[in-house]
């Protein structure tokens, strides 16, 4: 495989880097809301979750702009069409929940009154307390990383199949490493 058949070198990084950062944020929530309140160290979580949810945020559009300016290396002619529609697909519901999960976390703190740390700086909000409207949205933020979730099993479930059951010219993961 040549390097032009390679995402280029930051897009590469860029995908571990949020992908790893989504999954240890949802671990984060899953442990934090676990927790007793009792727990002296349990809103240190939140306020972690919270920094490193606004910085996949940040990263999601570092990455839009990266990738509309770098050569994005094409799928395999060989791959049947209906696989390169549904990869489309999956990426762009990928770059859709990375967007929707953080924001719904951002206006549910919002919306409840509460600050959105950045590490040692504060977002600031732009909506007035509305409790009723921020628990919609922690509803929604419960749900979404689940959907989000579901779209990275499925993202890389496809990767694996191409990786160890279809040709070796369709190893569309080979690009990303």
């Amino acid at each position: 495989m040549s390097n032009s058949d390679k995402y280029p070198i930051l897009m590469r990084l860029m995908h571990w880097l949020v992908g790893l950062l989504i999954l240890g944020i949802i671990s984060a929530g899953w442990y934090m809301t676990g927790l007793e309140d009792s727990v002296s160290y349990k809103y240190d979580i939140y306020h972690w979750h919270k920094s490193f949810g606004m910085l996949v945020l940040f990263l999601l559009f570092a990455r839009l702009v990266i990738r509309w300016a770098s050569r994005v290396p094409p799928l395999p002619d060989t791959m049947p069409g209906y696989q390169k529609k549904l990869g489309v697909l999956v990426h762009w519901l990928l770059y859709l929940f990375m967007f929707l999960v953080p924001l719904s976390g951002f206006m549910m703190s919002n919306a409840g009154g509460r600050d959105v740390p950045f590490f040692n700086l504060t977002i600031p909000g732009f909506m007035e307390k509305n409790p009723e409207l921020a628990g919609r949205l922690h509803d929604i933020h419960v749900v979404i990383p689940y959907v989000l979730l579901g779209i990275v099993v499925v993202h890389i479930l496809a990767a694996l199949k191409h990786r160890y059951f279809d040709k070796p010219e369709h190893d569309v993961l080979r690009r990303m490493l």
